[in-house]
């Protein structure tokens, strides 16, 4: 009991009741009206490059396959996926120019990169219900000190439907991942035919139910 008279136990409470609860992140003030539902959640799994004629120089695919978590570590459903690209190592290594102009006026010109990147998937909840979505993707190559290098991804996709509790839902999703390739493998060894290799994402939902979609204006 401390010097004025609250026990631990009491101090854990009062401290835990004054932390938001894992079930409200995001925040309400995080959605853009009660209709929209954001999913915040993280993917551990693995990811294969294909095969044969399926793998070339100018093209590759990868099939994810991964768990799904909520932000407190349990375990919510699984994700599968297929990402294809056409971007060579001078596209992964390379760098955008920075932008310049301003950034508080709308007009300010903004660069357009080209897309080389396409990807598809469903995520599939605990319940059965699933989502489907599919969009442009970015990869990149980010080099350590030490020869090894981050292989990082980017998603922005349109989600086309759902079932369960998603059937006929509307929305958008976003995903950042990555992968760590240990030193020597690049160039040469990554990609190549059939690897099998470890990946984390961080993905985020913003979805519409079925009912509470209307009809779009003329």
């Amino acid at each position: 009991m401390d010097h004025k008279g609250r026990t631990i136990t009491g101090l854990v409470r009062e401290i835990a009741a004054n932390v938001p609860a894992l079930r409200d992140i995001p925040p309400r003030q995080a959605h853009s009206t009660w209709r929209e539902e954001v999913i915040l959640v993280y993917c551990v799994g693995k990811g294969k490059f294909s095969e044969g004629p399926d793998f070339t120089r100018e093209t590759q695919y990868i099939n994810l396959q991964m768990d799904m978590y909520d932000l407190s570590g349990k375990w919510i459903g699984y994700q599968l996926g297929v990402h294809v690209s056409h971007s060579t190592i001078s596209d992964l290594t390379g760098v955008p120019p920075s932008p310049q102009g301003a950034f508080d006026d709308p007009a300010s010109p903004v660069p357009h990169q080209i897309v080389k990147e396409y990807t598809k998937g469903v995520w599939t909840f605990a319940d059965g219900s699933e989502v489907y979505a599919v969009g442009p993707a970015q990869s990149h190559l980010v080099p350590f000190s030490d020869g090894s290098f981050l292989f990082m991804v980017t998603t922005g996709q349109t989600i086309t439907n759902g079932t369960g509790r998603y059937e006929g839902c509307a929305g958008t999703k976003q995903a950042t991942g990555t992968t760590f390739v240990p030193a020597g493998l690049i160039p040469g060894q990554f990609p190549q035919p059939g690897l099998v290799f470890d990946a984390k994402t961080i993905e985020t939902f913003r979805i519409v139910k079925k009912q509470d979609l209307g009809p779009f204006p003329r």
